[in-house]
């Protein structure tokens, strides 16, 4: 953790970077220009003084061009101050310093090139010493010393700014660090957007660490109540079996011993169903089953195994199918999905109607029983019940939808029929 760098560390550390690539460059073009503008300027005047060293009459081993520039008739003629190759190149120039200067602040250049002298052609070596070239590449250097030093300043102050916006934009993150690192075990509470330095960004990703916190708190209770519906369902049936088990130790007609028999049959059957059903949701992969169609058959039976919770009330139930779907999924997933449904629907109506319709992307199913609003009890069993439903739905991309119709009852309803996997 100690290696890890602050954002302002990051910050000063790529702004020094920035800024010393910037100085060295800019000091490194200037002082490439000043270079090439003085040796252009020489070659120039040079050349200039070698046409008119032709147009003079030679008497001498030495010509005075004018104040600053003197043409040596011959290598020989060249005083020994000055150290001068005799390989020059013809007509360019050489930048030279005077000789026995530890310095080297005079630039002294020179040009070799041919002149006719008494009819025969001999090398010339003009030398020129203006100091004007010494005396502009000195200005150059402060004005570019000058220009360094401002330039220096205004990163200085440019960094305390960057330094000063990378402090402002990071301390809202740095707020949300703090509130993420002060949360207990299991505190799934919304963070707080920081006031200052809201950005796109910012807000960005406080909503979707809040939504994601959601999420996680949905599942965690979705997984509660999913335990808390499966120990129920699966309680159910063992409570049969136990009951059954009792009433056989006290009789031995044949007829009773067999009704005890079919219920506990269909007890185990049932819980055998719930359990294959649970383990189907951890599957990522379901087993191929063979298409089948959700037919009046298939929903008569259902009402058969919920028909104890009707057989003393006044209740009308009717089944309209106008399209049986053909279903590419598991029996008993969809058995106890719409089971629980119809199951719900008996449970909480005590008279009226309950009608079933399916259709090719549908099952709805309505009653006129207390509603999901008017009775906490009947909310919690929906609820209930729900969970494994809708875990069922999810993974095969259906959609299960409860509202209050106008006789204050529940519709139920499952949508999406017709989506991968059941087609």
């Amino acid at each position: 953790m100690s290696k890890i760098k602050s954002a302002k560390q990051l910050t000063f550390t790529y702004f020094s970077i920035v800024a010393f690539a910037i100085i060295t460059i800019h000091f490194s073009v200037l002082e490439s220009t000043v270079e090439n503008l003085e040796h252009f300027t020489a070659q120039h005047r040079l050349e200039l003084l070698a046409n008119s060293l032709k147009n003079i009459d030679i008497q001498s081993d030495e010509v005075v061009l004018d104040n600053f520039s003197t043409a040596y008739i011959g290598y020989d003629a060249l005083p020994d101050s000055l150290e001068i190759s005799r390989q020059l190149t013809p007509n360019s120039v050489v930048e030279i310093y005077k000789a026995g200067r530890v310095d080297q602040e005079t630039d002294y250049f020179v040009m070799k090139t041919a002149v006719m002298v008494n009819g025969q052609m001999l090398d010339a070596f003009i030398v020129n010493n203006d100091p004007i070239f010494e005396l502009s590449e000195e200005q150059a250097l402060n004005s570019q010393t000058n220009q360094l030093l401002l330039s220096f300043g205004l990163l200085i102050l440019s960094l305390l700014v960057v330094l000063q916006i990378a402090s402002r934009l990071t301390k809202p993150y740095a707020s949300l660090a703090n509130q993420l690192s002060a949360k207990t075990k299991g505190d799934l509470s919304p963070l707080t957007l920081p006031v200052a330095g809201k950005t796109v960004e910012l807000v960005t990703l406080t909503e979707s660490i809040n939504t994601y916190q959601s999420q996680i708190a949905d599942m965690l209770e979705r997984e509660r109540a999913f335990n808390r519906f499966a120990s129920h369902e699966l309680r159910t049936p063992l409570m049969v079996l136990r009951g059954s088990l009792s009433l056989l130790e006290h009789s031995n007609d044949p007829q009773f011993v067999d009704k005890q028999r079919v219920r506990m049959t269909t007890a185990v059957e049932a819980m055998q169903d719930y359990v294959e059903t649970l383990l189907s949701l951890t599957r990522e992969k379901e087993e191929t089953v063979t298409p089948w169609k959700l037919d009046n058959t298939e929903i008569e039976t259902l009402l058969s195994h919920f028909q104890l919770l009707v057989e003393e009330k006044n209740i009308e139930v009717s089944v309209n199918i106008e399209h049986a779907p053909c279903l590419r999924v598991s029996h008993k997933a969809v058995g106890i999905l719409i089971g629980n449904l119809i199951k719900n629907a008996f449970a909480y109506t005590e008279q009226g109607h309950i009608s079933i319709h399916v259709s090719s992307n549908a099952v709805v199913i309505e009653d006129t029983g207390v509603g999901l609003e008017n009775d906490s009890k009947a909310n919690q069993g929906y609820g209930l019940g729900l969970v494994i439903a809708q875990d069922i739905a999810r993974k095969y991309g259906w959609q299960i939808d409860l509202n209050t119709n106008e006789a204050g009852g529940c519709t139920a309803s499952v949508t999406g029929l017709d989506n991968e996997g059941l087609k």
